[in-house]
């Protein structure tokens, strides 16, 4: 479990890194389409020039935004994951180092009890108990 675990946190830190790298080129296009825009207006480019690199990067921008999308997606998954396993194992471990035998435990681990009948021959009394794990043969 630990092995796994291990593996899921590299992988939502490479998850996460690649997130922040794509959120920064977004925020760098942004600035390249405004600049080109003005550059345009300013008549530094002619309208096929534009239309081409604006194009480009449209492109690249819609391209990460999707991306960015999917590994939110993946990040969010992954941490979801990380606490429903903390949860799982906390409760496991309630029932693997119990501090008190309770009934709901009893129910949930021992299917019967069975009681003999004591024996008095050897002049102590001596009564056998046979306790019956759920699932366990």
């Amino acid at each position: 479990m630990e092995n796994k675990t291990a593996v899921q946190r590299a992988e939502q830190e490479q998850a996460k890194r690649t997130l922040e790298k794509q959120e920064r080129r977004i925020n760098e296009l942004d600035a390249i389409i405004q600049r080109l825009y003005e550059d345009h207006v300013m008549g530094k480019l002619n309208a096929e020039r534009f239309a081409k690199l604006s194009e480009g990067y449209e492109k690249e921008q819609a391209d990460l935004k999707q991306s960015v999308g999917n590994l939110r997606a993946i990040v969010n998954a992954a941490e979801t994951q990380a606490v429903n396993v903390k949860s799982f194992l906390k409760i496991v471990k309630k029932y693997t180092e119990p501090t008190e035998l309770t009934p709901a435990i009893l129910r949930e681990f021992v299917e019967k009890v069975v009681v003999h009948a004591p024996d008095k021959s050897s002049g102590h009394r001596v009564q056998r108990i046979d306790v019956h794990y759920t699932f366990i043969l």
